[in-house]
């Protein structure tokens, strides 16, 4: 059956727009032919090998006074440049500005201080690496950070991630929605994402309590080591984004993101994915998003997004999909945490698992209509058996889970998902792309494969609070079994933690031997304090593996989870710069499993001196 996707049901776009928004009639980021691309002539799609001149004036400490920024200087950021509050630093178009490689460089707007940063559709300003061309990688520098005054779930004084908590500069948050931090228009931040400490890295661009009062359009961030663009708070309303080959997440909304984005590109480097996962979409209340007392909520609203994910395909015909080389490319859009974001009118593509609606609470809000996920377009090679790790033997779905797949297609909420490559013009260059949509823009309407109707499909995935350790230290981790079938276990269950050389895996209480010792639940240190289920488990270990055995009368429901809580140590004569993976996979059939194939998860593990 064929179907044309690119119209919009006018009676919904009249319920879903705003004044603010633009109407259109069409999905994803960009009008159809013969309409102009709106990221002609200021993008950059390979700024790994762009000259840019050298500099000649450094820039470090603070900002006190009115100061400009000349596109006749090439200027270096040294360390952490503070823009001083009731200061503005305006930038002429055309200006580039590098970041000193291997440091915290980064230019950080205060709250009540402003950046005028408006560059042109033929001089955009450009804060890049001071690395030659060539010789530049994400994480090069620290970034742009805007810091201000509007609303934050959390209160009024907030450290910005990846700063000092001991820095009073650092902070943001406050009452007023309609702050202002200035303008960037016609902006590229490429390679930031300097690593503070483990986990602890500076996004593309980060946004803390951003008014609305604040203009961003037209920005382009490539190359960032950590999330592209990321929302904590604020209600700033952002127009026409492009996250090019970041690290982790393309938007990232947390804290109580308020404001509206439109036109937003997001596409993922299958040679690169973050060891927490990569998504396009990633949006929280809080952590642990349990606390209904956290106003205001994360309630963005996103229109009109192209979000193209790693399992890119070698052309335009279906069922020509390639495989990521970086193994820990996951989702389009992980909506967890009690946020009630909003996606209208997008597309999101060549994901392993297009949307996940993350537990009670996001399914609750789905259901209340507060988060709704409407009028969108999954689409991908939803044919091709994938090969290697992680993804061997699986196949790309459009949801992660049963739940997830009812309500993503509820009728009436009027999304499609579509099995093809030949979505838009060409997605598959780099260099020369066009992803504006096909006027046929159509292939077969398919839904998830069978294997999610009934019975049980047991995955798992990883948590931990760090991934670099010194010598001898040790971190807590949850190896999580999740059931996203169609049904519940039926049987014994089965996860085997292959033991990498460097590192010794335990289990909190117990000294494993060849025989089979009863865990007990606790608290793992992971976010802050993670119940595991290690009571309801046996757990043994051999040469080569830990095991742990559900015990019987153990089932994981549909939709359910259990936390099992182990202990990764560095061994004193494991040397520096030594890189193993921490591999979990759940035995052949447990449970009742009708797809083993996917029943792993990958973690690096790696040291820090």
């Amino acid at each position: 059956m064929k179907k044309k996707l690119l119209a919009i049901l006018p009676l919904l776009l009249s319920v879903i727009m705003t004044n603010a928004q633009d109407v259109t009639t069409y999905r994803g980021a960009f009008a159809p032919a013969p309409e102009r691309q709106w990221t002609e002539s200021w993008t950059n799609w390979d700024p790994k090998n762009t000259v840019y001149p050298a500099t000649n004036v450094n820039v470090s400490g603070s900002i006190s006074a009115n100061t400009t920024w000349t596109s006749n200087n090439v200027y270096l950021l040294q360390g952490l440049v503070y823009v001083d509050s009731l200061v503005t630093l305006t930038i002429q178009p055309g200006t580039i500005i590098r970041g000193t490689t291997g440091t915290n460089a980064s230019l950080i707007i205060r709250r009540g201080a402003k950046l005028m940063a408006e560059g042109t559709v033929c001089n955009p300003i450009v804060f890049t690496s001071n690395e030659a061309a060539g010789n530049r990688t994400s994480g090069d520098w620290g970034g742009v950070i805007l810091l201000g005054k509007a609303k934050h779930n959390l209160g009024t004084n907030n450290v910005i991630e990846g700063l000092s908590t001991a820095e009073s500069r650092n902070y943001h948050g406050g009452t007023d929605d309609n702050d202002n931090s200035g303008v960037l228009k016609y902006v590229r931040i490429e390679f930031s994402g300097y690593i503070f400490s483990a986990n602890n890295e500076i996004n593309s661009l980060t946004m803390g309590s951003v008014g609305r009062g604040t203009t961003i359009d037209y920005v382009q961030t490539s190359y960032g080591l950590d999330d592209s663009f990321e929302w904590f708070g604020g209600s700033v309303n952002c127009k026409h984004l492009v996250a090019y080959r970041g690290l982790d997440d393309d938007f990232d909304t947390d804290n109580g993101y308020s404001g509206i984005v439109q036109y937003a590109l997001g596409i993922k480097d299958p040679a690169l994915s973050d060891v927490s996962n990569s998504s396009g979409f990633e949006s929280d209340n809080d952590n642990p998003g349990t606390a209904e007392t956290r106003y205001p909520k994360t309630s963005v609203k996103f229109y009109n997004v192209t979000q193209i994910g790693a399992f890119r395909c070698a052309s335009n015909a279906n069922a020509s999909g390639v495989v990521p080389t970086s193994v820990l490319h996951r989702r389009g859009a992980r909506l967890r945490r009690n946020s009630d974001i909003n996606i209208f009118n997008s597309i999101l593509m060549n994901n392993w698992r297009g949307l996940f609606l993350d537990g009670t609470l996001a399914l609750n809000n789905t259901d209340q209509d507060s988060l709704r996920f409407r009028n969108n377009i999954i689409a991908g090679d939803f044919t091709t058996t994938w090969t290697g790790p992680t993804y061997g033997g699986t196949k790309s779905l459009a949801a992660e889970d049963a739940g997830t797949r009812t309500r993503l297609f509820n009728v009436n909420y009027s999304n499609d998902s579509v099995n093809t490559c030949s979505l838009l013009v060409n997605a598959w260059d780099f260099l020369n792309p066009d992803f504006r949509p096909n006027t046929a823009g159509a292939g077969a309407l398919v839904t998830d494969p069978t294997n999610l109707t009934v019975g049980a499909d047991l995955t798992t995935y990883i948590d931990i609070d760090n991934t670099q350790f010194t010598p001898s230290q040790a971190y807590d981790f949850i190896a999580n079994v999740f059931e996203n079938g169609g049904g519940a276990t039926s049987g014994i269950i089965t996860v085997i933690i292959a033991k990498p050389s460097g590192w010794d895996i335990t289990v909190p209480g117990l000294t494993l031997t060849g025989v089979n010792q009863s865990g007990t639940n606790g608290t793992s240190n992971v976010f802050g304090g993670t119940s595991n289920n290690n009571g309801d488990w046996f757990f043994r270990q051999d040469a080569g593996n830990v095991y742990a055995t559900s015990k019987a009368g153990v089932v994981i429901s549909k939709s359910g989870l259990a936390s099992l809580g182990f202990i990764a140590t560095r061994k004193v004569s494991t040397s520096t710069g030594t890189n193993q993976n921490l591999g979990i996979t759940i035995g052949t059939g447990s449970g009742g499993d009708n797809s083993d194939g996917n029943n792993n998860a990958l973690l690096n593990l790696s040291t820090s001196n």
